[in-house]
């Protein structure tokens, strides 16, 4: 059959994204992380990227052989949006067999929105999200959770299958979800109604984003109660502040990271001369349910807190090609003594400070062991405003510790009492970690 100029220049066009998808032919490592629930990604450069494998046209041929058939033979026609889709979804296809729930595609909206997230500036409800575990033996309806998986041969329970749901980690200080009563560990079962089951963090994040001043209903379920929660929630203009500050007892400052964002160099460096300004001589570090987000932000901050002389910071190390060091930028700005906090949810940049600051004996590390999420991911623009973040090297501490394998663990472990409140008597691990500090802040007088 005959094609029309047009036909052979969309196809021309589709092997081009589809060889960009293919080949990685470059890297663009500048941001990014924060939609809330992603990693760290590397500082920004530009390189050619290598393949082990002799390179072959031939998947791109017979995926344009494939798309032919479709817009040739399908009942319906096939119009410019629905080959758009098609083309992603073979994308997101092409992705799934390398396992990585964090190599991913992102359609242009996804890139825009990915973007503006790490701006600190959006519209929504302002909660941090992400794949939480719900055990899958526990068939408590009120929990979010899947009923029992049992072997239809023997009729053995099998209680070791992990399910995973959209949740809350953590809402945002004076946002809306906060002052609608979400709280962290809040599974998400649907947002209007629809259900969330199946479904990733950002098109989770997609369904609650909306225009200011309009509603969203989040059902959710939380631990404890057994019937779910239907939560009514007015999206606004979310200003998201990269850190909470405070004065304690006892000249002890407080400072919670709550993401790297583009703010939090400037705003950890005003927050710490502050602390100064008021006389504080020790520092508690909250990095709980801090997901991670821009490496050159947690470059600077940990260059505020560790003496100059200590210039590694973090190290990448791809699988093919030479190890790369991240040093110190900037000087010291805190000496004082500190003591960090961390919980499961403390994740990738959170994990790289933390261990930098327990590799060099900097401060003693108090709570659970982190999540484990230390990868370089490479974010890779597209020819029509589309992105691939791929996960191209792991994060090594400057002691050689592998923080993907098994996260961070603290030097003092303690688990978080139930129905703690942040801060208050409840707070097991801050009131260690206070105890903790004032005894390192007795010995430095």
């Amino acid at each position: 059959m005959r094609q029309s100029h047009p036909r052979h220049l969309m196809v021309t066009v589709l092997i081009l994204v589809m060889l960009a998808a293919f080949l990685v032919g470059y890297h663009v490592r500048d941001y990014s992380h924060t939609r809330p629930a992603w990693a760290a990604l590397a500082m920004p450069s530009t390189s050619l990227g290598t393949l082990d494998n002799t390179v072959t046209l031939r998947p791109v041929e017979l995926f344009q052989e494939a798309l032919e058939q479709v817009q040739a033979n399908y009942v319906e026609p096939v119009d410019n949006a629905t080959q758009a889709q098609l083309v992603y979804s073979a994308i997101r296809g092409m992705l799934l067999p390398l396992k990585d729930p964090y190599t991913r595609f992102m359609d242009p909206k996804e890139y825009t929105e990915f973007n503006t997230d790490n701006q600190g500036s959006l519209s929504g409800i302002g909660a941090t999200l992400s794949m939480l575990e719900i055990p899958a033996q526990t068939a408590k309806s009120g929990e979010g959770v899947l009923p029992p998986i049992v072997c239809p041969v023997c009729g053995t329970v099998i209680t070791d299958v992990k399910h995973y749901r959209v949740g809350i980690v953590e809402p945002l200080p004076g946002s809306p979800a906060k002052d609608a009563g979400l709280q962290a560990g809040d599974f998400i079962l649907k947002v209007d109604d629809e259900s969330t089951d199946g479904k990733t963090v950002g098109e989770v994040a997609d369904k609650i984003r909306g225009e200011k001043g309009t509603k969203v209903t989040l059902t959710i379920a939380r631990k404890g109660i057994e019937k779910p929660l239907d939560i009514a929630i007015t999206r606004a203009q979310i200003e998201v502040p990269s850190l909470e500050k405070k004065m304690l007892d006892d000249k002890i400052g407080y400072l919670h990271l709550l993401t790297f964002n583009e703010k939090t160099n400037v705003e950890t460096r005003a927050a710490l001369q502050w602390m100064r300004q008021e006389g504080a001589r020790g520092l508690v570090l909250d990095l709980r349910n801090n997901p991670g987000g821009l490496l050159r932000q947690c470059i600077f901050v940990a260059s505020m807190l560790l003496p100059d002389d200590n210039k590694l910071i973090v190290e990448t190390k791809p699988r093919n090609g030479r190890d790369e060091p991240y040093n110190r930028s900037g000087a010291q700005l805190w000496d004082q003594p500190i003591v960090v906090l961390v919980n499961k949810n403390s994740a990738s940049a959170s994990e790289i400070l933390s261990g930098a600051l327990k590799d060099y004996k900097r401060a003693t590390i108090v709570g659970e062991s982190t999540f484990g999420k230390a990868l370089v991911q490479t974010v890779i623009p597209l020819s029509n405003g589309s992105a691939m973040a791929i996960t191209t090297a792991h994060y090594y501490t400057p002691s050689g510790y592998d923080v993907g394998k098994k996260g961070v663990k603290p030097d003092v472990e303690v688990e978080l009492a139930k129905d703690a409140q942040t801060l208050s008597e409840t707070d097991n691990q801050a009131q260690e970690a206070i105890r903790i500090l004032k005894t390192a802040m007795a010995k430095a007088q």
